[in-house]
């Protein structure tokens, strides 16, 4: 639910990229009347990264559900020379089996067959003469919708009309407005509890609005609040000379500081997030791009000036630590793709020296870790840290599926590492329809699955939620490779996400509500300034396309 990620998002180059890989493409008649349900139920059988035990780690030890065909770390049987598996489906009464010389083998020989539910899987070890010896391991998953073709056809409003309705209703709110007569956060909207992801994304999304209402009073008003915010949150930055140096808090104000111990202890004062620094920079620059203010560019680049002091011999950055002795929290480490993405923009678009050594080494450790081990790690300031894949994200492997994409595109090796990507994330976080039955005892109807409107995006494992913010990243990622490969499909994923954050409005009143559900829910700013960008940008984008 973060990141200032649209920046690279440029109508020309997509048009050039487009246009340049032209003869390769279907044309578009060619590729409305493609048979998506038929390719995407066929390739469901490839498995996304298959573990194979002491080569390649088992990254779904805590998945509960699969697009594509899974493949579980069950150990092999003395005696066995073969293994039977058995899938036996909820959902028609059914069993599908096959057999195969190893008991981590991927279900894709009878995975197209078996339908969405759950579904319990036993693996049995087998001698020469088809004898059972042993159970390899067992287990209940649930077997997850594959995309049908293109979803909400047409959106309720065209994406850039619709954006445009969302941040009006973000800009009208009591608690932003406030800022036109005093500069410090309303205490009303607690989510200001968390100053750098939240006030950042108030600055940018107030900067959007002005842009959509050029020269009358009410970008006057967005640009005043835009400013009080941004000088608000600089004035909040941590003094030169100290570790942290020039980057802002994570945790300030309501409810911050008062746990003292269990659930979410490190929502303290004295520790930051350090990821969150790129959400500040991005804000400013911004910012400058708006005013030509100075300032911000300057508070930009001091930002990553201290990136590059506090970046590890690894490669990367701790995720928590305290801000005043730079003494980690916890040992977990940054996925860093936001703070790659953040040098690219310092240095592409304002000429800063000194960020490519730092940006190689950040490459390198996720090429060497993140990449191998499959632990896509979520990053989020209001969960508690956990250990390695029990809570997974997409965020970080949908950043670095971009990267590869636009850096090497012509590098097929770099393509098929995208693309895996995107399938992992697709498998664990896209529903298209049919969700896994969840939260039928919530308190919050928002919380029921029954409830939820898809397709949508889930966050993260811990919290198994459907945000816009999660479906914007995955809207930019199918763009992308649609851009790179040309596959149609891609195209028509994306715009499904998108139609469906349209009907989600319709039902909310106008505005992006955080999560994909009709009703009410805690209302996350950041949640609607970032999904608005991205559809205003997938609006320019397509109608360049049909140019």
């Amino acid at each position: 639910m973060r990141r200032n990620r649209f920046h690279f998002w440029a109508v020309g180059a997509v048009c050039l990229s487009v246009c340049s890989l032209a003869t390769s493409f279907v044309s578009c008649n060619q590729a409305k009347t493609q048979d998506f349900a038929a390719m995407a139920l066929e390739e469901s059988a490839q498995p996304v990264h298959p573990g194979v035990p002491g080569e390649v780690p088992f990254w779904n030890h805590y998945a509960k559900r699969f697009i594509y065909a899974p493949a579980f770390d069950y150990k092999e049987v003395e005696g066995a020379v073969k293994y039977r598996f058995d899938v036996a489906s909820e959902a028609d009464g059914k069993t599908y089996s096959f057999t195969d010389e190893v008991p981590w083998a991927p279900l894709s020989q009878v995975w197209t067959q078996v339908p969405v539910g759950y579904f319990n899987i036993t693996v049995t070890g087998l001698d020469k003469e088809g004898n059972e010896v042993g159970e390899a391991g067992q287990g209940r998953y649930y077997r997850a919708a594959t995309f049908r073709g293109e979803y909400h056809t047409p959106p309720v409003l065209p994406y850039d009309q619709s954006a445009r309705l969302a941040l009006d209703s973000l800009m009208n709110k009591f608690w932003v407005r406030s800022w036109l007569t005093d500069p410090r956060p309303h205490p009303d909207y607690p989510l200001y509890r968390y100053p750098t992801k939240i006030l950042s994304a108030l600055v940018v999304g107030a900067i959007t609005h002005a842009k959509l209402h050029a020269g009358t009073p009410v970008a006057d008003e967005s640009k005043k609040i835009a400013v009080t915010v941004a000088d608000y949150l600089l004035g909040l930055s941590f003094a030169p000379g100290t570790p942290w140096e020039y980057h802002t808090p994570t945790y300030k104000g309501y409810w911050i500081g008062k746990r003292t111990g269990g659930r979410n202890n490190h929502m303290q004062e004295w520790i930051i997030m350090t990821i969150y620094g790129v959400d500040a920079g991005n804000a400013w620059l911004d910012l400058y791009d708006f005013t030509g203010d100075e300032k911000y560019l300057t508070a930009a680049r001091h930002i990553a000036e201290t990136f590059v002091k506090r970046q590890l011999p690894s490669g990367s950055w701790y995720l928590l630590v305290n801000h005043e002795t730079n003494e980690p929290y916890v040992d977990l480490i940054v996925v860093p793709t936001q703070i790659i993405n953040y040098y690219d923009r310092l240095m592409n678009n304002y000429g800063m020296q000194g960020l490519e050594e730092s940006k190689q080494k950040a490459l390198k450790w996720i090429e060497d870790n993140t990449l191998k081990t499959y632990n896509w790690q979520g990053q989020f300031e209001d969960i508690e840290p956990r250990k390695a894949y029990e809570n997974l994200s997409r965020e970080q492997a949908c950043d670095y599926a971009i990267y590869l994409m636009r850096h090497g595109a012509d590098k097929p090796e770099n393509i098929a590492v995208a693309e895996e990507l995107l399938r992992f994330a697709e498998d664990q976080f896209v529903i298209w329809e049919q969700p896994m039955p969840y939260g039928e005892k919530s308190k919050n109807p928002g919380g029921n699955s029954s409830n939820w409107i898809t397709p949508c995006v889930q966050e993260q494992y811990v919290f198994w939620m459907p945000v816009n913010r999660a479906a914007a990243i995955m809207i930019e990622a199918y763009w992308q490779a649609y851009v790179t490969t040309g596959k149609e499909i891609y195209l028509a994923k994306a715009k499904s996400i998108a139609n469906a954050m349209t009907v989600v409005q319709k039902g909310n009143q106008g505005i992006y509500s955080t999560m994909s559900y009709i009703g009410k829910w805690n209302y996350w700013l950041n949640s609607t300034v970032y999904p608005a960008q991205t559809m205003m940008r997938l609006q320019e984008n397509l109608e360049a396309l049909n140019q």
